[in-house]
């Protein structure tokens, strides 16, 4: 087999033939390659190869089309027939020779990764599954040309035959989309055979067993099939096997073992994650969502109203698609489907009061039913430098909280006071609905406080509470004499002098400054802004720190008012500070909302955030309610303070958690869909294009030129 391999070889670089097939990879992939670089500006090299995706279907017909034909057409097949090499040696090495041209042409991506790894951070794996994906697609698909060739003498009749099979097997995926319900298993056969669903699944960053078998498998039966082609006469008249009904009936006998090879193998892999190939873990559950799974004990249905393939066709959608397998796995309670809307209009009239519609996700259990939406499952963050925005997934928080929400025994309610203007919060109220509380709003002027909130939420609201609205605060928070209420209140450095907002607080030990803190320690800002800097958690803040995902992870101030408790401890009353800024901040004093200037230049040890408490006693039972009050509503809404990077949103949900005597809260982090950003210069840039975009590509096409030259003048 190897003088078979290394003649095939050496003919592809004895012509101008191998020398092009490389020169159109380098120019392809050089140009996508400076593309990417130059207006996406992102380290995403599953990007590029997605792109040589097409540049490759588009080229194997060349590089195959003479394997066997041209030996057909020269006559020289039969010299190949009676050398003493079996005819599946013939055939691999033929093959071999031809997909290590292609490999060589392929491997021009290890330096565009290696320039990317010096640009950014490598992603090792990422790039190696992608690699691999191209590999593979590449294999079967030059089983395919060899194959077709084969079957002719012309080499025309090879590229074209060649070309409309691997045409046909791209558009098999848009020929299942449209195929009626009724022909629904013609469908999933079709897209069982699409190869780019399966290479697909490479470039996003997943290694799935079944897609490797797959392409192996076509490798195998394309190699066997040109066997039986170019053995047809003496297949037939072997003593072994005496016609050649026999012959096909081996043939179609070797077909089916493959074909069951591989529905046994798929539904095998189906039981098993696949190989997450990602940096960021897209497609695994964090640990707090396996917990809260693996402890359910009521059965709970996931309907998707969309159809599965569809979703799959973006980033996020086949993030969800993975997860949703994950929980099934995970959890034994847990049922997933895929709805089509117009096809079972039976399921919008059931869930009529929940507005159900393309798009929908339906969380049923006995007892209750939560819809979201696919929308709900992205967010569109703006970056730290104001350059544009950035995508994150909360796609497993969406699901987790939406399985926890139908299954809890009882579902916790709070209440948003309104009526004062208020600048509102809207991520503290996210954290709410993403942990299953029940959401009331109220007007403060209007309404009497629902006894049956478990907290109530003033979000930095721009006027005064008058005396009677004072009064249904102590009310609530006294819950006749019960107490276990709680209450949160956010500033925001915008608001006016609320001096009845301000006695309130103090009579629970908290003051909440009419000044502006301000970072001077420029180690300790970020961005340059003195107005956002790092704060350390207190002792008293630990208790709520002990679930969290991180607990040594600091706090993140922004536009932050100071907040001191004024007291330890008096009567039955206590007040403490949860987080603390650095000894190296000054106080800008604050007009109606205005910097008015530096209130005092010393610098000092600020809190901005803290938690007054009363108790009483009932018998040897303490029951206490809670006022909580944070310094700056931008502590909550800033890319920064939300980022992984500082604890301000876990250690938020665990408090009010906590406060609330809630065992099972969930904070499950976004992942970045985004790539890294490139950190290239012009002139780095220029030589980059230089080296990949002209060199490379000229080397090859201008070795092609003088093999060609120099062949005509022999």
């Amino acid at each position: 087999m190897s003088a078979v391999y290394f003649r095939e070889l050496s003919s592809y670089f004895k012509s101008a033939r191998g020398y092009i097939c490389l020169g159109l990879y380098f120019l392809f992939g050089g140009q996508f390659f400076l593309m990417q670089i130059r207006y996406q500006g992102v380290n995403d090299i599953a990007a590029v190869f997605s792109n040589m995706y097409f540049v490759v279907l588009l080229t194997l017909p060349v590089l195959t089309m003479r394997l066997l034909a041209e030996e057909k057409r020269m006559r020289t097949d039969q010299v190949l027939l009676t050398a003493p090499v079996s005819l599946a040696e013939i055939v691999w090495g033929k093959y071999l020779a031809a997909f290590t041209v292609f490999a060589a042409g392929i491997s021009v991506f290890v330096p565009y990764f290696v320039v990317l790894g010096a640009l950014s951070s490598p992603d090792v794996r990422m790039f190696a599954g992608n690699l691999a994906g191209m590999l593979f697609l590449g294999a079967a698909l030059i089983g395919i040309g060899m194959f077709v060739s084969a079957l002719t003498e012309s080499q025309m009749l090879a590229a074209v035959g060649t070309f409309g099979s691997i045409l046909l097997l791209v558009i098999l995926d848009s020929i299942s989309g449209i195929l009626p319900a009724q022909l629904s298993l013609v469908s999933t056969v079709l897209g069982a055979l699409s190869f780019s669903r399966r290479f697909s699944n490479f470039t996003a960053g997943l290694l799935n067993g079944a897609d490797v078998v797959f392409f192996v498998s076509a490798v195998l039966v394309f190699q066997f099939l040109s066997v039986r082609v170019l053995d047809r006469n003496r297949w037939t008249a072997s003593r072994r096997i005496k016609n050649a009904s026999l012959s096909a009936a081996v043939t179609v006998a070797f077909l089916a073992v493959v074909v069951l090879f591989n529905v046994v193998l798929a539904l095998l892999f189906e039981r098993l994650p696949a190989l997450d190939l990602t940096d960021n873990r897209w497609y695994q559950l964090s640990e707090e969502s396996v917990e809260a799974v693996r402890a359910l004990e009521t059965e709970v249905e996931i309907i998707v109203c969309t159809d599965q393939e569809s979703l799959r066709g973006t980033d996020h959608g086949k993030q969800m698609d993975e997860l949703l397998k994950e929980y099934e796995r995970t959890g034994k309670c847990i049922r997933v489907r895929f709805a089509d809307v117009v096809k079972e209009p039976e399921l919008v009239k059931e869930y009529a009061d929940y507005a159900v519609a393309e798009g929908s996700i339906i969380f049923h259990s006995a007892l209750r039913t939560r819809v979201a939406a696919l929308g709900d499952c992205v967010e569109r963050v703006g970056l730290e430098d104001g350059s544009g925005y950035r995508y994150v997934s909360k796609t497993e928080q969406v699901l987790t909280s939406g399985i926890l929400y139908v299954t809890e025994a009882s579902v916790m309610q709070v209440s948003i006071l309104t009526g004062h203007q208020e600048l509102g919060c809207e991520d503290i109220c996210n954290y709410l609905e993403e942990n299953n509380y029940e959401i009331r709003e109220q007007n403060i002027a209007t309404e009497e406080i629902d006894p049956k909130s478990e907290m109530v939420f003033l979000l930095a609201p721009s006027t005064d509470y008058s005396v009677e609205e004072m009064q249904k605060l102590d009310r609530y928070l006294d819950h006749d004499g019960e107490f276990e209420r709680r209450l949160f209140y956010v500033a925001a450095y915008n608001q006016p002098e609320l001096p009845g907002i301000s006695g309130f607080l103090a009579e629970w030990g908290i003051r909440v400054g009419e000044e502006l803190i301000v970072e001077t320690d420029a180690a300790n800002t970020y961005d340059d802004q003195g107005f956002l800097f790092g704060a350390d958690f207190t002792e008293a803040a630990k208790p709520y720190l002990e679930a969290v995902r991180n607990p040594s992870l600091p706090a993140l101030g922004y536009y932050c008012r100071p907040v001191e408790a004024l007291w330890e401890e008096k009567d039955n009353r206590t007040a403490e500070t949860l987080i603390q800024t650095k000894e190296s901040c000054v106080l800008y004093a604050l007009s109606n909302g205005a910097l008015s200037g530096v209130k005092s230049a010393e610098k000092l040890s600020c809190g901005i955030a803290a938690l007054g408490s009363r108790l009483k006693y009932q018998g040897i039972k303490e029951c206490r309610s809670y006022v909580v009050a944070f310094g700056s509503s931008a502590m909550f809404s800033s890319s920064d303070a939300v980022s992984d990077n500082f604890n301000n949103r876990d250690f938020t949900v665990e408090l009010i958690n906590r406060l609330n005597g809630k065992e099972q809260g969930i904070s499950i982090a976004g992942v970045s869909l985004s790539a890294e950003k490139l950190r290239v210069t012009q002139s780095a840039y220029r030589m980059i294009s230089v080296i990949f975009g002209l060199l490379l590509p000229a080397a090859c096409f201008g070795a092609g030129a003088v093999v060609t030259v120099y062949r005509r003048r022999l």
